[in-house]
C-alpha cells in the first residue's frame, strides 16, 4: 500500500481553504487563505499550518488499513487565548464530515488532541489540533 501523505495533505488544504468559517478567522493571501504547509517569518497572524503526518499500520485480515495522524498548528499574536480557541473550534467543525482523499477510502476520522499554549517566545499563542484518519487504499 502506498502512503497517503500527499493525497491527505491536499485534501486537508482543500477542505480548510474552502471553508469560509475557517478562512474568515485567518489573515491569508488570495491563494492560501491563511492555511499553509510552509510559512516565512513575515507571514501575517493568525494562520494555520498543516504540519507533520505520521502513518501506522492497522492490519485487518482481509483489508490493508493505515492510521494517519496529522497535526494542524494554529498561530496567533492575539494577547490571550480566545482567538486560538475560536480557530480550534472551527477546525473541529470543519472535520465533522468525511474527507475525500484521492485514491483512498476514509474509514474513520477522529480528533486526537487539541490544546493552546503560549509559545516559547512568550508572545504568540500556539494551538495544536491533531487528527487521525483511518484510510484504506481504493482498489
Amino acid at each position: 500500500m502506498s502512503l497517503a501523505f500527499t493525497a491527505l495533505q491536499k485534501a486537508i488544504l482543500t477542505r480548510l481553504r474552502g471553508d469560509t468559517s475557517v478562512t474568515s478567522l485567518l489573515n491569508g493571501t488570495k491563494n492560501y487563505l491563511g492555511v499553509y504547509d510552509y510559512v516565512t517569518e513575515d507571514t501575517a497572524f493568525p494562520y494555520v499550518v498543516v504540519g507533520e503526518p505520521r502513518a501506522d499500520d492497522f492490519g485487518v485480515k482481509t483489508e490493508d488499513v493505515k492510521d494517519y495522524t496529522v497535526t494542524l498548528h494554529i498561530w496567533s499574536s492575539y494577547k490571550g487565548n480566545s482567538e486560538a480557541y475560536k480557530i480550534l473550534s472551527v477546525l473541529y467543525d470543519s472535520f465533522k464530515y468525511k474527507l475525500n482523499i484521492e485514491g483512498f477510502k476514509t474509514v474513520r476520522t477522529s480528533c486526537v488532541d487539541t490544546r493552546v499554549f503560549t509559545d516559547i517566545d512568550g508572545i504568540h499563542r500556539h494551538g495544536v489540533f491533531t487528527l487521525k484518519f483511518s484510510l484504506q487504499k481504493e482498489k
